[in-house]
């Protein structure tokens, strides 16, 4: 059978994921090293989580090596082999919940239509293959997954649907996360800039200066500002100045601190300024931020 590859653009709000198939794949353990699977297409979206691998993965053109700990994300109208041995949870989506298949007796082997491949910068920013930052996490996310589906309840589907979302939560927000997939990076680097990076978040009250983060980070200013700066795509300064305004926004919310305590507990003596810095970043001043997220009697 042909893929045709159909796509559609779509945004974020329109994702409506639907579970046509869990389970946990165990038959690989009992293959030898090497041995290869039928190849085929995919039909629908397709997550596999890996409890165990010493094999590989064949995705469209390219072959990949998988441990234990990663995530396999496929789409419609990929082709696919796995290299044995591994074993796996696996979940086939429907990613809309409008294909109108049936999980009841959905075969994620047989020919069938392709699922639209759709496109949007979350979905189109998730690689084939990656290591996720907590294997535990998604090891229960994605068993919780496999546990509702085999147990179907009037309301499985609305925690079926909240899990598959908070799993491209978490896998979006890991793939942002240059601490967790630094492979072939210089770790030495990365590790200066994740001292600085818990100073900052630590010390938000403090006088926080290049100088001082340097020396936390033991490199020379000038080289300290570079590499933080590679690495989290904004300065020194632009990360402090958005550590502050993010907890004066906690503490607006969360508290009923006035505006002047709240300006100084995010290391902010001039009152004017922190307000002048807060509308800046916000379109609004600290004041009306708090009456919109709050509700007063």
């Amino acid at each position: 059978m042909e893929s045709g590859k159909p796509s559609k653009e779509i945004s974020i709000d329109q994702l409506s994921p639907k579970v046509l198939k869990s389970f946990l794949f165990t038959q690989g353990l009992n293959f030898r090293e090497g041995y290869r699977l039928k190849g085929r297409y995919v039909y629908d979206y397709e997550l596999e989580f890996f409890v165990y691998s010493k094999g590989g993965m064949v995705i469209d053109d390219k072959e990949y090596s998988i441990s234990k700990g990663d995530v396999v994300f496929r789409r419609p109208g990929q082709y696919t082999q796995g290299i044995m041995p591994y074993s796996c949870y696996m979940i086939c989506i429907d990613m809309l919940g409008n294909t109108g298949k049936d999980p009841q007796t959905y075969d994620f082997i047989k020919e069938q239509e392709f699922q639209t491949n759709y496109r949007n910068p979350i979905l189109d920013g998730i690689p084939s293959v990656f290591k996720p930052s907590n294997y535990h996490k998604y090891q229960e996310l994605f068993d919780s997954i496999l546990k509702e589906f085999i147990n179907q309840r009037e309301f499985s589907g609305i925690l079926l649907k909240s899990t598959i979302l908070k799993i491209i939560y978490e896998m979006c927000s890991d793939i942002r996360n240059p601490f967790i997939n630094y492979e072939n990076k210089n770790l030495s680097h990365y590790m200066a800039v994740k001292r600085a990076k818990d100073y900052i978040d630590s010390n938000i009250k403090e006088k926080i200066t290049l100088e001082k983060l340097a020396s936390v980070a033991n490199l020379s200013p000038t080289y300290f500002h570079k590499i933080f700066t590679e690495t989290l795509e904004i300065t020194p300064i632009e990360y402090i100045t958005k550590a502050r305004i993010d907890k004066a926004k906690e503490l607006l919310v969360k508290t009923n601190l006035p505006v002047y305590e709240i300006a100084i507990e995010c290391g902010y003596e001039n009152i004017p300024y922190f307000s002048y810095v807060f509308k800046n970043r916000t379109g609004i001043a600290p004041g009306e931020f708090r009456k919109r997220h709050s509700y007063f009697i």
